[in-house]
């Protein structure tokens, strides 16, 4: 992964560090205004490790015997800084140093290992780059109008368009309020204009405020971009890791990527990995069922219609229906 993302997280875990000390001075501050007694209690036991070094330095002592003697006195000064604490209405641990990450104390590394917490960190900026230039906040629940779709039978499917988008419009907003990181996976598809990415987006703005991690990205860019990771034509991002990772992923227009061994092998191993660790993703395409069995192998297709909840999307191309509405609206200013 790249060096730029680990030491922006490295700087990350250092922050919370500093904040976690400047905030236990501001309660010794507190405590030393208020109970006095447990500053002076602390400044002895700060003194016990050089009693002991002029202990080791003594001539003719039992040593064993004074460390006993003075851990003794340490562990009374303990309990009394803790009965002060308590009496003074606060816990016991009030003026112990809290860390983020109790396993590496906010370090971000265990026995020189990376720690968890430095991982996840790296994922989160990962995640953040990934997005950048993406559109995750431009589309809403509230903006999906269903007054576009005819509430009329479609001759090609049979089916009325508008009762149909509104079923999809009800299980998309249910599965965002409802999301969790073992939700089923979704695969929306059917002709182009028709809300597929306004819908994946909107769930993906539900989720993302619930603190959950999103990855987004079309099909086209996200292959790109770890085609040339893997080739090492620019310095791996880590972007298949982070796809595998993200509590969510949308791959949106799936089918509009170059067709090449590499791209289905990638696409198989995404789509595989996530449903095999449980993890949700929702793929969209403007490809009919017919044309994606043509371009996929049968791993891919098994997986698109048989582990993914199946979204049909049918209606008129909203885009320009939305236009047509719009240019009536100015020629009857």
């Amino acid at each position: 992964m790249r060096n730029d993302l680990f030491q922006e997280a490295k700087r990350r875990i250092d922050r919370r560090r500093m904040n976690q000390q400047l905030a236990l001075s501001g309660r010794l501050d507190e405590i030393g205004q208020k109970i006095p007694e447990v500053i002076e209690v602390r400044r002895k036991l700060a003194m016990t490790s050089a009693e002991i070094s002029k202990l080791i330095l003594q001539k003719n002592t039992d040593i064993a015997a004074g460390i006993a003697k003075i851990e003794e006195v340490n562990l009374q000064l303990q309990q009394k800084e803790k009965d002060l604490l308590r009496a003074g209405g606060y816990p016991e641990d009030y003026l112990e140093l809290k860390y983020d990450c109790p396993l590496c104390k906010d370090t971000g590394f265990v026995d020189g290992v990376r720690c968890q917490c430095l991982k996840e960190e790296m994922q989160r900026l990962s995640i953040e780059d990934l997005n950048r230039a993406s559109p995750l906040k431009t589309s809403r629940f509230e903006d999906f109008d269903l007054s576009f779709y005819p509430n009329e039978t479609d001759p090609e499917t049979g089916q009325n368009p508008r009762i149909v988008m509104e079923r999809v419009l009800r299980y998309c907003r249910q599965y965002a309020e409802n999301f969790r990181t073992d939700s089923p996976g979704i695969f929306m598809f059917g002709y182009t204009g028709l809300g597929k990415t306004h819908l994946s987006l909107a769930i993906a703005g539900v989720v993302a405020k619930k603190g959950f991690s999103v990855a987004y990205g079309t099909a086209q860019d996200l292959l790109r971009r770890i085609e040339n990771e893997h080739f090492g034509r620019v310095e791996d991002a880590g972007t298949l890791e982070t796809l595998l990772a993200s509590d969510l992923l949308i791959l949106d227009d799936l089918g509009a990527e170059f067709d090449s061994p590499f791209n289905k092998s990638t696409v198989y191993n995404i789509l595989n990995n996530r449903l095999a660790a449980s993890r949700p993703l929702i793929i969209s395409s403007n490809l009919s069922a017919a044309e994606i069995e043509d371009k996929y192998t049968p791993r891919i297709v098994s997986r698109l219609f048989t582990q993914l909840v199946q979204m049909r999307f049918i209606g008129q191309d909203v885009r320009q229906l939305r236009r047509q509405r719009e240019l009536e609206r100015r020629k009857n200013r």
